[in-house]
């Protein structure tokens, strides 16, 4: 499933901007609440450094006292305490409510008395100016995000809107008119390399569109000409009683080789005009119609050769050339009825959205992977110059079509089906 490149981009932008941040803010956090338990772990070292110099002074206890955010006990001990640490703890403030306090523990002598001294610092106002900073931090987060995406909804539109103006441009381009593409202008280097780069393409797709359709034309009538004047002599000669049994039977093969040229000029002419987009009249042609009316022009051919021929035509309309799906259908009973047999078959099935030919065969399954190849022959027959299926492939790419082939129970199936929208 292909994804458009602002998604990506933008999933991408996003993704990296919420892994960046939730990064920098777990960092940030933990600094944050690094720096402001060392300052209070500093606040307690002072007050701990003010009780010692004020016991070595006066050799004798402070008055304790107790604010909202401290509070100083002294606990007499029976033994030396010599240990220090800090601690972490919940304890009740001046007004009874608990909260979290950081406590530094240590041993002071006083006439003659060891004491175990607490100082506890409240750290409720450390919690809250990091709470508070954090919800900035979040903030600030959430409107960078916004704005990135603002930024990529709908600037990075404005800015990329040359290249789908572009874009747009060269889907509705068409190899065989005769104005060039215009593009939007643009002061954006890279965008106008691509509109630089595009129209010396399509100005070069055109002359070279024009060189090969010149070509063709030129070639077909110069062709078609010399074919005519050698065909026209040659019924002249045929006609010539003087000729002996054995002049004859080369002029019958040298008429039947002229004839395979004129048949395989003509299929060549007719794929460069269908790659070159010349039939690009497209009416609602109607398929029932113009099988019945193939079917009768075909009948005396498949009479003659005891083909048994069966049909179901329901009602059926296509959007294309007329003049291909005359070429379509021909194409599709003649290669029925070259590649039969006599006292064969064929069947053909029209509905709505499929075309179906099958025939008998003596021949075995066609090469799939040859199967609409120029010059691909499965059979060795002269009258067969290898172009066919390949016509009918052309007609149906250039007509939005779809053409299967199967072979089941010594049948060749050939299938041409709507494209789906």
């Amino acid at each position: 499933m292909k994804t458009k490149l602002f998604a990506k981009y933008s999933r991408i932008t996003i993704l990296v901007t919420i892994v960046i941040f939730l990064i920098a803010s777990i960092a940030f956090y933990i600094t944050l609440h690094y720096v402001q338990l060392n300052q209070v772990d500093e606040d307690l070292k002072i007050e701990e450094e003010e009780i010692v110099l004020y016991v070595k002074q006066y050799n004798e206890l402070p008055k304790t006292f107790s604010v909202d955010d401290q509070l100083i006990e002294f606990t007499s001990t029976n033994e030396p305490f010599t240990k220090r640490y800090f601690n972490r703890t919940d304890l009740k403030d001046g007004k009874g409510h608990l909260e979290d306090f950081r406590q530094l523990i240590f041993g002071v002598q006083a006439n003659g008395q060891w004491f175990k001294a607490t100082v506890s610092k409240s750290l409720e106002e450390t919690d809250h100016l990091v709470t508070a900073i954090l919800w900035l931090t979040s903030s600030t987060i959430l409107l960078i995000l916004l704005a990135s995406f603002i930024i990529n909804r709908f600037v990075l539109k404005r800015l990329w809107k040359p290249f789908f103006t572009t874009l747009a441009a060269v889907k509705e381009f068409k190899v065989n008119r005769a104005q060039g593409l215009e593009f939007p202008a643009t002061t954006t280097e890279e965008f106008g390399q691509m509109i630089d780069t595009l129209q010396q393409t399509t100005q070069q797709a055109q002359l070279e569109y024009l060189s090969l359709k010149t070509f063709s034309e030129n070639a077909s009538h110069e062709i078609q000409t010399p074919i005519a004047i050698i065909r026209s002599k040659l019924d002249l000669l045929i006609q010539d009683e003087q000729l002996t049994e054995k002049q004859s039977s080369t002029l019958q093969a040298i008429y039947a080789a002229i004839q395979r040229l004129t048949r395989l000029n003509s299929s060549l002419l007719l794929l460069a005009k269908i790659e070159n987009k010349q039939y690009e009249a497209v009416e609602t042609v109607d398929l029932k119609a113009k099988l019945e009316e193939r079917l009768t022009d075909f009948a005396e051919l498949w009479q003659a050769q005891e083909i048994q021929v069966t049909s179901s035509l329901k009602e059926s309309s296509l959007s294309m050339n007329s003049e291909l799906a005359d070429i379509l259908i021909n194409n599709l009973l003649s290669n029925a009825t070259r590649h039969n047999h006599e006292q064969g078959s064929i069947q053909v099935l029209l509905t709505d959205n499929t075309l179906t030919v099958s025939n008998t065969s003596k021949g075995s399954a066609l090469d799939q992977t040859k199967l609409f190849a120029r010059f691909y022959k499965p059979s060795q027959s002269k009258d067969d110059n290898g172009l066919g299926l390949s016509i009918i492939r052309q007609i149906c790419e250039a007509s939005g079509l779809i053409v299967h082939y199967a072979y089941a129970n010594a049948r060749h199936t050939f299938t041409i089906e709507k494209k789906r929208a």
